[in-house]
């Protein structure tokens, strides 16, 4: 298992009063509250990665697709409607990860729940900036940056869009998706609580 994964599923989980203070402070527009709150909630994502049977390359995979979902939930969560983030992130989470289809189905395919449009933040905007053009194109296209909300593309679509085959619009999400990799890489270590809840 990759040591980022190991080191998010040895953080324990946000505590409730915790998470509601930068929950609040993250709609009032505090920048650092609402990355923080990403931060202190990556576990959920490899919680939920590893609850899909993933492994290796997958695992890693699923982790990077999935920390946009919870970026997307972040943005939208409302503390004071009585609900947990582990709740509502949940399905935005489930949504941006893409599982492995049965054989028969086409390699492009990937489970979306129809009830979980992903519409990823606008803060992801700037890091593409840095990418090379196609590269961002890949993303941008991808993840319908910049569009009404929506399911991601399927590759098969983005790789018509934009005249590239599958396996290059593959590889150019990969390395595009290594940059968010690093990132989530430098998140601050933490020792467990003991007896936390395990959610």
């Amino acid at each position: 298992m990759d040591s980022l994964v190991r080191h998010l599923l040895a953080q324990s989980p946000l505590d409730p009063d915790r998470e509601h203070l930068l929950a609040r402070a993250a709609r009032s527009g505090d920048r650092a509250s609402r990355d923080e709150l990403v931060r202190e909630s990556l576990r959920l994502v490899a919680l939920r990665a590893c609850s899909l049977g993933l492994r290796d390359d997958a695992l890693d995979d699923a982790v990077q697709s999935g920390a946009l979902g919870l970026i997307a939930a972040v943005d939208r969560f409302d503390p004071d409607r009585g609900c947990r983030l582990a709740t509502y992130a949940w399905p935005w989470i489930t949504a941006a990860i893409r599982v492995p289809v049965p054989a028969e189905t086409p390699t492009d395919a990937f489970d979306i729940p129809a009830a979980d449009a992903i519409e990823p933040s606008e803060d992801l905007k700037p890091a593409l900036a840095h990418l090379p053009l196609r590269l961002a194109d890949v993303i941008r296209l991808r993840y319908r940056l910049g569009e009404p909300a929506g399911p991601p593309r399927t590759r098969k679509e983005v790789a018509q869009r934009l005249g590239l085959t599958v396996g290059q619009v593959r590889a150019d999400e990969v390395r595009a998706m290594a940059h968010l990799r690093e990132r989530l890489a430098s998140v601050g270590h933490r020792a467990p609580r003991v007896g936390a809840d395990p959610l």
